[in-house]
């Protein structure tokens, strides 16, 4: 009987890993979106569950767990996150200047300059989004390397 980590990787499983992942973190971006548009603050406390749906995006895709899937993991929680948090806060500085009769106009589609500006902005408010980012990748490295299924040291591949 032949165990799954002597197997070859299949050449599409990380194309896979990496589209189911891209989809996780759209996926997870747009409920944090939408939490934050209801409560009309931050809630950075959903941060870490960004990287645990990647994690298991990438899992299902790559159908295994390891170095690979924790990287692809990492690298694709870390850009949905700068990501879904720009316009998080793009949402919410504008909200605010409308509130207050004026009018801030940040770009919808993120230049590098203003994605730096509004993350910064994000990243510096509050020491909460800084320590729940670092959670996210945390999760995203951890459950990308140890995977979802039950825990059996034979299955994950290196």
């Amino acid at each position: 009987m032949s165990n799954v980590a002597d197997q070859p990787v299949p050449a599409r499983s990380l194309r896979r890993g990496v589209l189911f992942g891209l989809a996780a973190g759209l996926l997870a971006g747009v409920v944090w979106y939408l939490v934050v548009i209801g409560t009309t603050s931050m809630q950075t406390y959903l941060l870490p569950a960004f990287g645990v749906a990647v994690a298991f995006g990438v899992h299902r895709g790559m159908r295994r767990p390891g170095r690979a899937a924790a990287l692809v993991s990492l690298a694709i929680t870390l850009v949905s996150l700068l990501l879904a948090m720009y316009y998080v806060n793009r949402h919410l500085v504008v909200s605010w200047f409308k509130a207050n009769g004026d009018v801030k106009h940040i770009p919808l589609v993120p230049y590098f300059d203003w994605m730096a500006e509004v993350v910064g902005h994000a990243l510096t408010q509050s020491p909460s989004a800084p320590i729940y980012a670092v959670l996210a990748l945390v999760a995203a490295g951890w459950f990308g390397m140890q995977g979802f299924d039950v825990h059996d040291p034979q299955r994950r591949r290196t």
